[in-house]
Protein backbone atom coordinates (compact mmCIF):
# COMPACT_ATOMS: atom_id res chain seq x y z
CA UNK A 1 0.00 0.00 0.00
CA UNK A 2 0.99 3.54 -0.75
CA UNK A 3 0.81 7.17 0.84
CA UNK A 4 0.83 10.17 -1.07
CA UNK A 5 0.15 14.10 0.01
CA UNK A 6 0.25 14.89 -3.49
CA UNK A 7 -3.61 14.87 -4.48
CA UNK A 8 -5.47 17.44 -6.38
CA UNK A 9 -8.46 18.34 -8.48
CA UNK A 10 -8.88 18.66 -12.33
CA UNK A 11 -11.80 19.22 -14.52
CA UNK A 12 -12.85 17.32 -17.64
CA UNK A 13 -15.61 17.33 -19.38
CA UNK A 14 -17.85 15.07 -21.02
CA UNK A 15 -19.99 16.40 -23.81
CA UNK A 16 -23.25 14.00 -22.70
CA UNK A 17 -23.22 15.26 -19.19
CA UNK A 18 -25.13 18.78 -18.54
CA UNK A 19 -22.95 19.38 -15.60
CA UNK A 20 -18.67 19.24 -15.75
CA UNK A 21 -16.09 15.86 -13.54
CA UNK A 22 -13.71 17.12 -11.55
CA UNK A 23 -11.03 14.04 -11.31
CA UNK A 24 -9.12 13.70 -7.88
CA UNK A 25 -5.73 12.88 -8.71
CA UNK A 26 -2.33 11.36 -6.97
CA UNK A 27 0.09 12.55 -8.40
CA UNK A 28 -0.54 11.95 -11.89
CA UNK A 29 -3.06 9.16 -11.50
CA UNK A 30 -6.56 9.81 -11.17
CA UNK A 31 -7.97 8.57 -8.57
CA UNK A 32 -11.72 9.18 -8.13
CA UNK A 33 -14.51 11.10 -9.93
CA UNK A 34 -16.92 13.54 -8.64
CA UNK A 35 -19.39 15.74 -10.01
CA UNK A 36 -23.48 16.26 -10.48
CA UNK A 37 -25.20 14.37 -12.42
CA UNK A 38 -28.28 15.49 -15.16
CA UNK A 39 -30.63 14.85 -11.97
CA UNK A 40 -28.72 16.86 -9.86
CA UNK A 41 -27.06 14.31 -7.83
CA UNK A 42 -23.94 14.60 -6.46
CA UNK A 43 -21.55 11.23 -7.17
CA UNK A 44 -18.03 9.83 -6.48
CA UNK A 45 -16.92 7.41 -8.84
CA UNK A 46 -13.96 5.35 -7.43
CA UNK A 47 -11.09 4.49 -10.27
CA UNK A 48 -9.60 0.86 -10.53
CA UNK A 49 -6.53 2.97 -9.77
CA UNK A 50 -6.94 3.47 -6.24
CA UNK A 51 -6.60 0.23 -5.15
CA UNK A 52 -3.48 0.01 -2.64
CA UNK A 53 -3.64 3.96 -1.88
CA UNK A 54 -4.35 4.75 1.32
CA UNK A 55 -6.02 8.22 2.23
CA UNK A 56 -6.64 9.70 6.17
CA UNK A 57 -10.56 9.11 6.79
CA UNK A 58 -10.17 12.76 7.74
CA UNK A 59 -8.34 13.69 4.58
CA UNK A 60 -10.86 11.40 2.30
CA UNK A 61 -13.18 13.80 3.59
CA UNK A 62 -11.55 17.18 3.48
CA UNK A 63 -10.95 16.41 -0.57
CA UNK A 64 -14.86 15.22 -0.75
CA UNK A 65 -15.81 18.51 0.15
CA UNK A 66 -13.18 20.62 -1.91
CA UNK A 67 -14.70 18.15 -4.82
CA UNK A 68 -17.96 19.09 -3.74
CA UNK A 69 -17.22 22.91 -3.25
CA UNK A 70 -15.72 23.08 -6.99
CA UNK A 71 -18.64 20.94 -8.28
CA UNK A 72 -20.99 23.59 -6.64
CA UNK A 73 -19.12 26.49 -8.12
CA UNK A 74 -19.30 25.13 -11.75
CA UNK A 75 -23.32 24.56 -12.23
Amino acid sequence: MTTSETHRWRKTTDINREHALFELLDGETPILDAGFTDEEIFEVAFNPSIGGKVIEWEQLLRLLHEGRALAEQDR
